[in-house]
This record gives structure tokens, sequence and C-alpha cells, in this order.
């Protein structure tokens, strides 16, 4: 689902696991793009085409759907300069591993991140997704879980928002589980952007996006 506007930024948001049921049509990153989008920026959700195994697979699909916005087509200009990449549960370190590998991307947000099975769910591969979401140094990155969440505990949370290099924000909310973020996400995304990126409100990142001076993968 691609929605395209006159925007430097395009934010790809990732959904949970498929096997379980995931999609592009979860609330969460629907509720992604619905809020950004209104501020202004192109977005696009997408279905991995497979959740099994190690997780290298949907990696390459956000490098590719990122590819498709930041590459020119057939010499017109690219539809997008910038990326944000926001991801929920499986999706959201798929997208933080992805985003070391996408030289435009300038952060990336990690939503309900299932850490206590990622042994399960990308197949002891998820120390090697989670080293690289740490090469990410002056990049901002959102992390948000909730104290009910059934796939982190709060220890393990703590310990991956450590592993992060700053700039970093971590939200961790009471009483709210794995599955009911999506709530409040239009609150957090909209403060996370506008104290990350030094705009004087969200629209104005959809107008101009991150500036000059946020890092990108290149730089580190």
């Amino acid at each position: 689902m691609v929605h395209v506007q006159e925007s430097p930024v395009v934010v790809i948001a990732l959904h949970p696991w498929g096997p379980l049921g995931g999609s592009m049509d979860d609330p969460h990153p629907t509720t992604v793009c619905r809020t950004l989008g209104k501020a202004g920026c192109s977005t696009v959700r997408f279905n991995f085409r497979s959740g099994v195994g190690s997780g290298e697979a949907s990696v390459a699909d956000v490098r590719g759907v990122a590819a498709w916005f930041v590459e020119p087509h057939e010499g017109s200009a690219p539809l997008a300069t910038q990326v944000l990449v926001v991801g929920y549960s499986y999706g959201s370190i798929i997208g933080a591993a992805a985003a070391a590998d996408i030289p435009q991307c300038v952060g990336f947000a990690v939503l309900g991140p299932p850490l206590d099975y990622g042994w399960a769910l990308y197949v002891l591969n998820a120390s090697s997704l989670r080293a690289r979401a740490a090469r990410s140094a002056g990049r901002p990155k959102l992390v948000m879980a909730g104290s009910a969440d059934q796939f982190c505990s709060e220890r393990t949370f703590s310990d991956f928002a450590a592993e992060l290099p700053e700039p970093k924000k971590a939200i961790y909310l009471q009483n709210v589980d794995h599955f009911s973020l999506f709530r409040r996400l239009p609150q957090a995304l909209t403060e996370w952007v506008v104290e990350a990126f030094g705009v004087k409100d969200i629209q104005e990142f959809g107008r101009s996006g991150a500036p000059a001076g946020v890092r990108s993968p290149a730089d580190t």
C-alpha cells in the first residue's frame, strides 16, 4: 500500500510475524502510515514475502522497498531522498537491522520488539540483527514497549535500549500489552519526530525532512 506525497521523506511501516497472522493491515503499521501520512510524508506498508527463517529475506524486502523510493525511475527524480523505518513486533528488529543497509535512512522506530522470543522468530539470528541495529550512531531512534508486553520483559527491553547508541528515546508504558501499542502511537511518534529532528511540528518534518546534521549509515 503506497501513498506518494510531495515530501523528501518516505516512511516504511513493518508488520508483525506473518505465520501467526501478521500483515500490513495490522493496526500498528496502519496507524503509523495514517499518522505520518497526515504530516505529509510518503508512506508504504507491505507484506513480507516470508516470515520463516533467519529474517534475512525480510531485511532484503525492506531494502528493496527503500530502493524503489530513493532510486531514479527511468530518468525521473527519486520519489524520496530520506527513509524513516518504523517496525512493529517481528518487523521492529527487521527494520532496525535493515536501516544499517539503507544509506538514506535518517532514523528508525522499534515498537513492541519480541526480544524474549528472538531466538525462535529469527532462527538463532537475533544477535546478528541486533548488532546491525546498533550500527546507528547519530541517527534518531525510538524504542517503545509496554509493561504488560507478552513477548518482551522490562529487563530485556532495557538491555536492548542500552545497546543502541545515541540519539535515542526509550518509552516504557505501564499496563500496556503487546497488541495495544497502536493506541499510543500517534502521540508517541509525533513527540519523538519533533524532539529528535528539531522541527517545529510534525508537518514541518513532512515538508522538509530531517536536517542535514542527521547522519546516515554511510557516515558512521
